[in-house]
């Protein structure tokens, strides 16, 4: 996808902090909540403090180590105890700064602690948050806004997998599984993608009930899948917030 010339959507915090609800959960003594929680955390920001160490220079293997590094300091030593919102300082800025610490200090050199020290508390597709760092880097956006974006394009990912589920075993699997890419698009792609006709055609359907499934339907759910993603992922993060997010992924889409 070519690069917008719009902006972002005008917001102090486009993907502000991660809910205070989250944060609080990870801190609590219940083991299966904090262990949970945890797990949402890393899951959501792995891509983005990953893409954040490309950004710095780091390579794809180093960028790997230090990302693994951050998150056994999360884990471990209860970074996360250390964010002071009533600072006013935006959470994504905070994990940046912790993240730049951390690779000025070069813990990550300590054998012991290479690769998270034996320790990776989620596994991820490499080949994936390099994608996702790749697409963001390529739309030039400031460092904020694009680490933002790799967020976004994670909620985007658990959204596309419900949808999947969610048709899985009708006879619009697979048509779902064609028109996903296209969903954050503000119209249909044109050529040389195929047109609507020929989809239709393909899946033994018309052009106009494509295009009221489509536009009526998937892109629907779409949006209210977005929203349950982003609110599972950050218990109690506000509509208002979830839908600068959505704003953002459909600016610079999928990528």
């Amino acid at each position: 996808m070519s690069q917008p010339s719009s902006t972002p959507p005008a917001s102090d915090r486009l993907f502000p902090l991660t809910s205070q609800t989250l944060l609080e959960n990870i801190q609590v003594a219940d083991q299966k909540t904090r262990e949970v929680s945890l797990a949402q955390f890393c899951s959501l920001y792995y891509p983005a403090i990953y893409g954040f160490g490309r950004k710095l220079g780091l390579s794809v293997e180093d960028a790997q180590d230090r990302t693994q590094d951050f998150f056994v300091e999360v884990v471990r030593d209860g970074l996360l105890k250390r964010f002071d919102a009533s600072r006013g300082t935006r959470f994504s800025s905070w994990l940046m700064k912790c993240f730049k610490n951390l690779e000025l200090n070069h813990r990550a050199a300590s054998a012991t602690m290479k690769r998270g020290g034996g320790r990776t508390f989620v596994e991820f597709d490499a080949d994936c948050v390099e994608h996702s760092y790749q697409s963001a880097h390529a739309t030039n956006l400031p460092m904020e806004p694009a680490f933002d974006l790799m967020l976004a394009r994670g909620l985007w990912e658990m959204t596309c997998a419900h949808l999947r589920a969610k048709h899985a075993g009708t006879t619009n699997a697979t048509l779902v599984n064609e028109l996903l890419p296209h969903l954050l698009a503000e119209r249909w792609p044109a050529s040389p993608a195929p047109s609507q006709e020929e989809v239709a055609a393909r899946h033994g359907t018309t052009a106009v009930r494509l295009k009221a499934f489509f536009n009526r339907t998937l892109k629907t759910q779409a949006r209210r899948l977005f929203g349950e993603s982003s609110a599972h992922a950050n218990p109690g993060i506000s509509d208002h917030e979830t839908a600068d997010l959505w704003a953002l992924l459909c600016l610079y889409g999928e990528g």
